[in-house]
């Protein structure tokens, strides 16, 4: 009995992979190869979704540059300090 729960569990495994298929990649939207009679409904539940409200008179435009103020930034090495670079001149080489 012992051996046939295991030929049966065994099996059991190995059948549900043969059922199993290939995936297949199908585009939905048009520009990317998709079928050209989706265009109409995709446009029409994005413009569904679109929650912008176009600025009135404005001729559209965000209104200028944004404030934003950043805090300064400080890096704190640990109290070790950074040496100076040092500088040396440039030898002649042709002389």
């Amino acid at each position: 009995m012992f051996r046939l729960t295991h030929i049966v569990l065994i099996s059991s495994l190995f059948a549900g992979t043969a059922f199993a298929g290939d995936l297949i990649y199908r585009p939905i939207n048009p520009a990317f190869g998709g079928n050209p009679n989706n265009f109409d409904y995709l446009l029409g539940t994005a413009q569904i979704q679109n929650q912008h409200l176009p600025d009135q008179g404005s001729g559209g435009g965000g209104g200028g540059v944004p404030n934003i103020d950043f805090p300064d930034i400080s890096i704190d090495l640990g109290g070790a300090t950074q040496p100076a670079p040092t500088t040396t001149p440039l030898a002649a080489t042709n002389p």
